[in-house]
């Protein structure tokens, strides 16, 4: 954080103090031609542009440094007073007006408009219209034309209008020109070919049209040509030179009295201001709309990807568990058979290590596709947060330090504990191992920034919002738009362990979420902001998902060491699956655990069997996704004729706990693992403990 003025070491304050002696200088050269503001042959009447560039030299500087540049402003009118004719308390009015001018222009821009000054949307444009040129300027002209009414022989009216438009035209074209200039490079205009040919071609249009001393409306069609063209191609950029470019091109050849613009009383510099407003409010509209259309195609790319991603992800997450189910159920078979000291046993656990490894890749693929488990409720996003920096520290690279900041108030979300809790540990870690030395971890809430999300929409009201800022040498510019695009990495080279899934799954979550994720870097660091719309606990109240029951989780009947004892009493169970592995795996199971299983490849089969004698069957175990029939389906199907029917529901989807609560029954997530089988069954068939030895 900056200190204040007054606690500045001496060498800031006597730089702050020099550049602001240094721009009372420009501006006094800049406002000189206002000594002669009834002589329509000068430039005031035309345009002013000192309190343009000044608005832009202090949009980006905190409140508390514009005092020496105001009173630089102030100072500087007065020096231009000298030179009229005007009273000195006229004088000191004008001079004061210019500070007001240029104080309402900047809190009505930082609030209202950009704090960082870029027009990046057609709202903030339009509001930096309505607000800035019209209504500051409308209200300074009518204190200024009132000011010097009695002084001036045009009367109020033509004063006022001279004012409007002269300091309202220059705010229009030469802020927003030097706000978005101010922050590049010079020599970046060199690469920048659609400025480059849009000013060449700007130039030679008005020179044509002052040697061959063309009408005004020819010039007006070739210059929107122009003007258009530069905008379309080269954005905001581009459009704001071109424009700045024509706009003092035409002045100076109006005021060398060149063109079609001579000066030939006030309706010729009135029809040249209005000519100049128009052109330019069409450019940077053209910009700006083209700007968002580029933004929008862009999420749609974006969406288009995880939405591919996504349903790839649900469509082999079904056949990819059943495969990774019969590998992990038939090694724990083997070791079970094995002698526990067999050099077979080490081997096997492998592949067990490998099976749950695959598993949790599994899950990873479905969230970055925003198809994770969708269950909301009302937290504390401080808890998943905090849980994220605990498992993340220990995995922290030596010499860098996580530092956790959060708030001494509650931060309350609508989400999923955690699904929040991976997206902070995903950017915990990538923030560790860019780092130098430190990463900082921070929540905040309020009005969301006006940053546009890499990923996701920004809230639109009140948000709530994740920082993780390292010290590292930043992300490379044309990194930035693959950032979150599934298996994308940059650790690929030597001892590089990327995936390219972490920021996807920030990314999944975030969108899911309703939220969005910021990126800001640059050589001294990076920072990722994670944002979510703020909940209150009425909303919670109402969009909170019904609880799903816990069919995984040790029951008070279950005991957690006597998975292989066996449990059942011979109880009859259907079990349909289209998967061959998973049915023989699930069926010698079952038979170990004291039932009686029968298998079913199909679920019309299953279904025409049940209906022979609903009674006879204690248990159905289903999968989800069959090709003749859904499981869902099934369920319905067989409770209709039998609605008492204890089922559990299995499936490799994320949803399957919600799915199976919705529908009354037990759920299980694959692939299978024996002991979470024996827990869903005596879940749903609590009389079979009384078989437990």
């Amino acid at each position: 954080m900056t200190p204040p003025l007054s606690q500045r070491p001496l060498a800031g304050m006597f730089r702050s103090l020099l550049s602001a002696l240094l721009c009372g200088v420009v501006y006094t050269l800049l406002a000189s031609p206002a000594a002669n503001l009834q002589d329509s042959a000068t430039l005031a009447p035309i345009a002013a542009p000192a309190p343009a560039l000044m608005i832009a030299l202090l949009w980006r500087k905190p409140a508390r440094d514009w005092f020496p540049y105001l009173l630089a402003v102030f100072v500087a009118m007065l020096v231009v007073g000298d030179r009229d004719s005007l009273p000195v308390q006229v004088d000191a009015g004008f001079a004061l007006l210019n500070v007001v001018q240029i104080v309402a222009c900047l809190w009505l821009g930082r609030r209202f408009v950009s704090r960082d000054g870029q027009f990046d949307g057609l709202y903030k444009l339009g509001r930096f219209l309505a607000l800035l040129p019209l209504l500051v300027v409308a209200l300074v002209a009518a204190l200024g034309a009132t000011l010097a009414a009695d002084v001036m022989p045009a009367g109020w009216w033509a004063e006022w209008r001279t004012l409007l438009v002269g300091n309202g035209l220059a705010i229009l074209v030469l802020t927003p020109t030097w706000l978005v200039w101010s922050q590049l490079h010079w020599r970046s205009l060199r690469g920048d070919r659609p400025s480059v040919l849009g000013a060449v071609a700007v130039v030679a249009v008005l020179l044509a049209c002052a040697a061959c001393d063309w009408s005004g409306e020819v010039q007006r069609v070739l210059l929107s040509l122009v003007l258009a063209g530069a905008a379309l191609y080269g954005g905001m950029r581009s459009a704001t030179l071109v424009t700045s470019l024509a706009a003092v091109m035409a002045v100076l050849l109006t005021l060398y009295d060149i063109g079609p613009y001579r000066q030939e009383g006030l309706d010729s510099t009135w029809s040249l201001q209005v000519d100049l407003a128009g052109l330019a409010i069409l450019t940077f509209f053209i910009a700006v709309a083209m700007r968002e259309r580029q933004a929008l195609a862009a999420r749609m790319e974006q969406m288009r990807r995880f939405e591919s991603l996504g349903l790839m992800a649900g469509g082999i997450a079904h056949d990819f568990n059943n495969v990774l189910g019969a590998a992990g159920g038939y090694a724990e078979l083997a070791q079970e058979q094995l002698d526990p000291d067999a050099p077979a046993q080490r081997p096997l656990s492998e592949v067990v290590s490998a099976v749950r490894r695959g598993r949790e890749l599994t899950e990873q693929i479905l969230l970055a596709g925003r198809r994770g488990d969708r269950q909301r409720s009302l937290l504390d996003l401080r808890e998943p947060v905090a849980e994220a920096v605990q498992l993340a520290r220990p995995l922290c690279r030596a010499g860098v330090v996580i530092e956790f900041l959060p708030p001494a108030q509650p931060l309350a979300v609508q989400g999923h504990a955690g699904q929040l809790s991976r997206v902070a540990l995903n950017l915990i870690r990538n923030a560790s191992q860019a780092a130098r030395s430190r990463v900082v971890v921070s929540l905040h809430a309020g009005e969301a920034p006006a940053e546009a999300p890499l990923a996701g929409d920004l809230p639109q009201q009140q948000a709530v919002w994740l920082e993780v800022v390292d010290d590292g040498s930043g992300i490379a510019p044309q990194h930035l738009s693959r950032l979150f695009e599934p298996f994308f990495t940059t650790r690929d080279g030597p001892g590089g362990k990327g995936t390219g899934l972490g920021l996807a799954i920030v990314a999944g979550i975030a969108i899911e979420h309703e939220g969005g994720v910021a990126v800001a870097s640059d050589t001294r660091g990076t920072r990722f902001r994670l944002l979510l719309p703020a909940a209150t606990a009425t909303a919670a109240a109402t969009n909170r998902a019904p609880p799903a029951p816990a069919p995984e989780s040790t029951t008070s009947t279950s005991r957690p060491n006597d998975d292989e004892v066996a449990c059942g009493q011979g109880q009859c169970i259907f079990v349909v699956d289209d998967d061959a592995g998973q049915r023989t795996l699930c069926a010698q199971w079952l038979d170990a655990l004291g039932y009686a299983p029968i298998v079913f490849d199909d679920p019309l089969l299953a279904l025409e069997e049940f209906a022979l004698e609903p009674l006879a069957v204690d248990l159905v175990i289903t999968d989800l996704d069959m090709p003749q029939m859904q499981g869902d389906a099934l369920i319905v199907a067989l409770r209709e004729m039998r609605a008492d029917l204890p089922v559990v529901l299995c499936s490799g989807q994320p949803h399957v706990l919600e799915l199976a609560a919705t529908l009354g029954v037990a759920g299980l997530g694959k692939p299978l693992e024996r002991s979470a089988l024996r827990r869903a069954i005596m879940t749903a068939l609590p009389d079979t403990e009384q078989g437990t030895p």
